[in-house]
């Protein structure tokens, strides 16, 4: 992905702007696997409400 961004921005301005862009593009490709639009998920991320995975593991038990 971030290659694609190069290619339509021309490049990546700084470093600090590739880790926040990789970072968006990271938590909207979680919130999309686990069902969730990404425009709600970015909605209520600027609201202050970001959206967290669940913890559907049961906890192992330890012998």
């Amino acid at each position: 992905m971030v290659k694609l961004r190069q290619k339509v921005s021309g490049c990546l301005r700084s470093l600090t702007g590739a880790r926040q862009f990789c970072a968006l593009r990271s938590y909207l490709s979680t919130t999309a696997k686990h069902g969730l639009a990404m425009l709600d998920a970015l909605v209520q991320l600027a609201e202050g409400r970001p959206w967290l995975p669940t913890n559907t593991q049961a906890p192992t038990a330890t012998a």
